[in-house]
């Protein structure tokens, strides 16, 4: 399918441009918005790092034929956060702020934002050409799924960064949390990230400034339990036709991760 798409004659003219400048677009946004503006390069290659996250996604989804509604939502949300695992581990002693881990998560979200608008465009073409489907298509994955799949990653990214910067069990400050994966879990720990209890402490309702008293393995976990809710609902929005909803819901989280990012 990508070897199809790379070689149509309207990829270079058409396709790949509106996705560069989709994701470029909102990339920057939030970056000039940002108190601590990241390096354009380590966002880039960030942004690459999604792209490559989609592809391998695509080939994964297609190798076993995945069509569940669910099992796609966990499928891409757990090969951006793979990627943006290895993305943040790269350059994770920038970290002063859970805010750098805000947007080198949602670079990663945008790169694999990029690649599925890519496929989608090229699929609409196909079947209607350039008609108002092809531009409508463009301009509603424009204001939401990209947004979407940034804002998850995002998600990801702030508990992350929160999980390094902070002094949490059974590992110290500036320290890789993926190293209390050696620990076993405890019942209460796996009851606090399937109840959101650090985005309820920290982002939600209250403004802890560190997250200590967690463990690591349960911040990360619920960063992704957080993005995948967060997918489902989007995508169930957009499935009861309320785009506009949806768009009001990915931003809500976008300003709520931008208000707790500078905390630590």
């Amino acid at each position: 399918m990508l070897t199809d798409i790379l070689s149509h004659h309207y990829f270079w003219l058409s396709f790949f441009p509106i996705a560069v400048l989709t994701s470029g677009f909102w990339l920057l946004y939030f970056d000039r918005k940002d108190k601590i503006q990241e390096p354009l390069v380590l966002l880039c290659l960030a942004l690459i790092a999604g792209i490559l996250s989609a592809i391998f996604f695509l080939f994964f989804a297609q190798k076993i034929e995945l069509q569940n509604f669910l099992a796609k939502v966990l499928g891409e949300e757990l090969f951006k956060m793979l990627f943006a695992i290895l993305v943040i581990e790269s350059v994770k002693q920038r970290f002063r702020t859970m805010s750098q881990g805000i947007m080198y998560g949602f670079a990663v979200g945008l790169g694999f934002a990029m690649t599925e608008n890519i496929v989608y465009l090229t699929n609409i073409y196909d079947t209607s050409q350039f008609t108002d489907a092809f531009w409508l298509t463009f301009q509603g994955r424009f204001w939401t799924t990209t947004l979407l799949h940034g804002a998850t990653t995002a998600l990801f990214g702030f508990f992350y960064a929160g999980a390094y910067l902070s002094d949490t069990l059974h590992k110290g400050k500036k320290e890789s949390p993926l190293r209390v994966f050696w620990y076993l879990p405890k019942i209460r720990h796996l009851w606090q990230f399937f109840t959101l209890h650090v985005a309820r402490r920290h982002l939600l309702f209250s403004h802890f400034p560190s997250l200590k008293g967690h463990t690591a393995r349960a911040v990360l976990l619920e960063g992704l339990w957080g993005a995948i809710l967060l997918h489902v609902l989007f995508n169930l929005t957009l499935n009861w036709s309320q785009p506009i909803l949806a768009f009001l819901i990915v931003t809500a989280v976008m300003w709520s991760l931008g208000k707790a990012g500078d905390r630590v």
